[in-house]
């Protein structure tokens, strides 16, 4: 069996470098009050964006339109899944291998699987797909055996390598976080900040799962750059030629989107995902100080 994959690599001899993503599925019912992009016009826009790869979810039924849709306009691919056995994560592996992604993360179990089941589904599927050249990584999620910062302690226990797609907005309204000094949030995510191989580009008010952060130049919007820019550092601090940290913008759709009385969102999210974008520029700026 081969090492343990810590980090995508796209075996060239650039200097370590940021890679800014897009989650297809925070292109769900855009543009907001108008007919939905198509597919190829989701991608086109991404792309003209400054945005390198999608980040999205795949079936056998969708495979090959989204593939397509992706080589077409020239953006790499990331893959998710939610397994629950180990045969999940296999399937996923052999997409990701068949499609030529990037990497996988995963969203593993529920709150509810066992801590035991948790850490071996986590150590195996690593091990598989790390075994098969795929990168793999832990994203942090409601639901899921990270739900909580102690649940997630205690996977990181039993699983001290793993690797997380650091998606903060979820332990901020998991934990009714504000961002506030006496919440300790550098020391209380150190754990996983030091085990981030990517990041998911969402904000939390600590009450929502998503809010508007206009331009982000104030408020919560702050500590999440600081909290990225943390995550950020601690990987250059050994990343070698080729290595590539990824950060998606994801912001759902409905009902992860919030919604005026009439059913129209209250944000643009499209306006929204740009802003994650150069936010995350930002925090890369300050990890390379």
């Amino acid at each position: 069996m081969s090492s343990l994959i810590q980090r995508y690599n796209d075996g060239s001899d650039r200097p370590p470098r940021l890679r800014l993503s897009h989650s297809l599925w925070s292109l769900t019912k855009l543009p907001m009050n108008g007919p939905e992009w198509s597919l190829q016009e989701k991608c086109a826009r991404v792309k003209a964006a400054g945005f390198e790869a999608i980040e999205c979810w795949l079936k056998d039924d969708n495979e090959a339109e989204a593939a397509g849709a992706l080589r077409e306009a020239g953006l790499r691919l990331a893959l998710g899944h939610h397994p629950f056995t180990l045969e999940d994560t296999k399937q996923t592996v052999a997409r990701a291998k068949r499609l030529g992604a990037d990497y996988i993360f995963g969203q593993p179990a529920d709150a509810f699987t066992s801590e035991r089941e948790a850490a071996a589904l986590v150590r195996d599927g690593r091990a598989y797909a790390s075994d098969q050249g795929v990168p793999y990584f832990v994203e942090s999620h409601r639901n899921t055996i990270t739900e909580t910062l102690p649940q997630t302690y205690r996977l990181i226990e039993r699983v001290p390598d793993v690797r997380f797609t650091a998606d903060l907005s979820h332990y901020f309204v998991v934990g009714e976080f504000y961002g506030w000094e006496s919440e300790r949030l550098p020391e209380r995510l150190a754990p996983i900040l030091e085990r981030t191989s990517g990041i998911h580009g969402r904000i939390s008010n600590g009450e929502q799962i998503q809010v508007d952060v206009g331009d982000g130049s104030e408020g919560i919007a702050r500590t999440y750059v600081q909290l990225w820019a943390q995550a950020m550092r601690i990987w250059l601090t050994d990343a070698r030629p080729g290595d590539v940290f990824p950060f998606a913008s994801e912001l759902g759709p409905p009902a992860y989107a919030i919604r005026d009385p009439q059913g129209n969102e209250i944000s643009d999210r499209w306006e929204q995902s740009l802003v994650m974008k150069r936010l995350a520029d930002e925090a890369w700026a300050l990890a390379s100080r």
